[in-house]
């Protein structure tokens, strides 16, 4: 029997794949690859998406996807590939152990609290990824109820913690 949860859960997969599929096309055409952070990050706000809506859908994926990012950074390191400054290259490169146990943990995760727990325990290195980062950056939201931070887009915040019992509960701590 399908109910309605289930159908908005697919429904909000079905928009995520659509808006990864709408990005990718929008990439630029040339030979560039965007920097581990941005591709990370991609993955990781789909995650962040799926949470405000209260669903695991997709979780699993893009953890792994995240875990894969993270050795391939790892066997070929450089700042410009992590997307940072030089002068944090060392800095980074000492998160990558953590975002990887995180990520696993991320990909593991049997139901919406153990996710929650292991989007926390992702986003506080990312965090500090992001303040080294070059280019366009994340917001750091903050939870008080919640006691956590996460990234995401500008805008109005979708908090992963609560989902939609308190959605818009936080405040934007770093832009």
């Amino acid at each position: 029997m399908i109910t309605m949860k289930t159908l908005r859960h697919r429904a909000v997969l079905t928009a995520l794949v659509l808006t990864s599929v709408v990005i990718t096309l929008q990439a630029p055409a040339d030979d560039s690859t965007p920097a581990t952070f941005d591709q990370i990050l991609h993955r990781y706000e789909t995650v962040r998406l799926a949470l405000t809506q209260d669903t695991t859908d997709g979780v699993s994926e893009q953890a792994a996807e995240i875990g894969t990012l993270l050795r391939t950074l790892e066997t070929d390191w450089s700042p410009a590939a992590a997307g940072i400054r030089a002068e944090h290259a060392e800095e980074v490169r000492e998160l990558l152990p953590e975002l990887r146990r995180a990520a696993a943990g991320l990909r593991d995760a049997t139901s919406l609290e153990t996710a929650r727990d292991a989007f926390y325990e992702l986003s506080k290195p990312l965090v500090r990824w992001r303040r080294a980062a070059t280019g366009e950056r994340p917001t750091v939201a903050y939870c008080a109820m919640a006691r956590r931070s996460w990234l995401q887009p500008e805008g109005e915040l979708g908090n992963p913690y609560y989902g939609q019992s308190m959605l818009r509960c936080g405040e934007s701590v770093e832009g």
